[in-house]
């Protein structure tokens, strides 16, 4: 696995919490599991002109079909 540091809201972060806390996983495990997911199921984003100023806007498709199951063993849910 190769390591990569993200920045996410306040906001974001307070939903995540109890999700990776609900199912026994620390948050950087549950982020680490939804981003495998999303590139194994061929998630895909898609881009355009942004009329209200610099910059761009981002779709972002989610796989419409469940991309399988993720083994967790327990010394990776720290």
């Amino acid at each position: 696995m190769e390591k990569v540091d993200i920045k996410i809201s306040k906001s974001t972060r307070e939903k995540i919490d109890p999700m990776a806390a609900g199912v026994g996983l620390s948050t950087d495990k549950l982020i680490e599991v939804m981003l495998e997911a999303f590139a194994a199921g061929r998630g895909k984003f898609y881009t355009g002109g942004w009329k209200e100023g610099p910059g761009i806007r981002i779709m972002t498709d989610w796989p419409r079909f469940s991309a399988g199951v993720t083994k967790v063993t327990k010394e990776e849910m720290k």
